[in-house]
């Protein structure tokens, strides 16, 4: 089965000039079966076209454990059993790696330079502004929140105890991977996403050092990891990757493909997307005010964008700004009616962002509010739309697939394919509510593609999940008994964090 790319090795031979690809280190701080298969078939490919590789197994060393941490080594070993990434370097020892070739943290007495003092009270708005040695600390301590009731609003007071632990455990990943960088020489490393607090720090201390950084994530639906040069909400970059994808496949099967992954989210086939869909009733529609026109407003999970590097003022500054004057403009036009319909992933989110979201929908005013517990099908909905308006979410380039007028007032993944409409101030809206933007639901297509078919399969490793190998070696989890004992442990650890 094709996948965006067909050769990791080719991959890495055309991305790479030769003197950047000579050494390259990947550094893991996770555990899950995807992050460890990409560093697995990266190593291998990189060893294939000659490059020196350094792994750095770092999972169970950092102060603070990674959102990836699944066991202890130490627990499992007790009980015979081995962490998914001991499994790893086992396979990778097997295939003909050297011991060498495995790196432990350079700096043993390891303290940390130049903490920036903590407040008292220490706000969300203040662990933004962090900064270690020159890099950008607070932004990847903000990916990771202390617990799943933590808001995304900027004078939340985040547990002192905790963002103390967060900051040095940034700061030894960087300290660690800077000196590792130093040690061998390493001309580029690869790191998981670039968001989080370990991966972030290996990635700044690279950039510090002027050595490329490779991301590698998820891959498609059908694909088993990514691997770019370009950090994973570089959305520029991967929308230039959509078209060249598309442009470089056969018809009619990037059609075939492309729309296969709009026709099962809509008929709720997606499994990926059941948390969202689950309690929706497919083709369950209520009744909706005669709007002429009917606008429906689509909003994004807040959680996801708000710690993006971005420009705000590009995009109406918020969306609470962007329902405010959407709202505004549909109230100045006779016969225009407004829909909101909640993100359904909001009933999972901290209940103090909910309150904040339904107050901005409150004071909004919209006709029709649909919440997050709705079970009203957001494709049946989007169907009834004369124009969806939405801060970026998904639902903008589904609606767009689907013949609806789209206009996206935030940051998306899909507003420079022409499926729908960027706007950049408030003015814009009137002339688009009397002359909705036209409609190619063909330039959809790149982006179903895209989540099919994105990155690679795997190649040396055979088999997936439990039942991965790296030729005869399995790289499987630790056992049950290690991972909920070794979950305890750190359960314990982050409740004396939170008080």
């Amino acid at each position: 089965m094709r996948a965006e790319h067909s050769s990791l090795v080719d991959y890495l031979a055309s991305t790479l000039p030769a003197a950047d690809r000579a050494r390259i280190g990947l550094i893991s701080f996770s555990q899950w079966t995807f992050t460890i298969g990409a560093v697995v078939e990266t190593g291998v490919a990189a060893r294939d076209l000659g490059s020196q590789v350094t792994f750095g197994f770092w999972a169970d060393e950092t102060p603070l454990k990674d959102t990836g941490w699944r066991a202890s080594r130490r627990i499992a070993n007790l009980l015979g059993s081995r962490t998914r990434d001991q499994n790893a370097e086992k396979a990778l020892l097997a295939s003909g790696f050297a011991k060498a070739d495995f790196a432990a943290p350079p700096i043993r007495r390891w303290r940390p330079r130049d903490l920036p003092p903590l407040p008292k009270k220490v706000t969300r708005a203040d662990v933004r502004s962090m900064t270690y040695r020159g890099s950008d600390m607070g932004r990847s301590i903000l990916q990771v929140h202390p617990d799943a009731n933590t808001p995304i609003r900027d004078d939340h007071v985040w547990p002192r105890a905790y963002v103390d632990a967060a900051m040095r455990s940034y700061a030894w990943a960087f300290d660690q991977a800077h000196q590792l960088i130093r040690d061998r020489d390493l001309t580029c490393v690869a790191v998981f996403n670039g968001r989080f607090t370990h991966d972030r720090a290996v990635a700044a201390a690279a950039q510090q050092l002027g050595v490329n950084v490779l991301y590698y994530d998820t891959g498609g639906y059908e694909t088993d990891f990514d691997l770019t040069t370009a950090s994973t909400h570089d959305w520029v970059d991967l929308q230039r990757r959509m078209h060249k994808m598309f442009e470089s496949w056969d018809s009619p099967e990037r059609e075939q493909i492309g729309s296969r992954w709009f026709l099962n989210r809509q008929t709720h086939a997606d499994a990926n997307n059941a948390l969202f869909t689950g309690i929706q009733v497919v083709g369950h529609l209520e009744e909706l005010p005669e709007g002429d026109p009917l606008v429906v407003y689509f909003s994004s999970s807040g959680d996801e964008i708000a710690e993006l590097e971005l420009n705000w003022s590009e995009y109406l500054h918020s969306q609470e700004q962007a329902l405010s004057v959407l709202a505004d403009a549909c109230r100045r036009m006779p016969g225009a009616k407004l829909v909101v319909r909640t993100h359904p992933h909001m009933r999972l989110k901290p209940a103090e962002d909910l309150v904040d979201w339904v107050a901005a929908v409150e004071r909004a005013k919209p006709d029709t509010h649909f919440g997050p517990e709705s079970i009203v099908d957001s494709y049946s909905l989007m169907r009834s739309a004369d124009i969806v308006f939405t801060y970026g979410s998904t639902s903008g380039v589904e609606a767009a697939f689907m013949g609806r007028p789209v206009v996206v007032m935030g940051p998306s993944a899909y507003d420079a394919l022409g499926c729908a409409h960027r706007i950049r101030h408030a003015s814009e809206i009137p002339a688009l509510l009397q002359t909705p933007p036209d409609v190619f639901p063909d330039k959809a297509l790149p982006y179903g593609l895209m989540m099919e078919r994105r990155g690679f399969r795997y190649s040396a490793i055979s088999g997936h999940g439990e039942h991965a190998k790296l030729g005869e070696v399995p790289v499987r989890e630790a056992s049950d008994l290690a991972r909920r004992i070794s979950d305890y442990f750190n359960r314990r650890s982050a409740a004396r964090l939170l008080g």
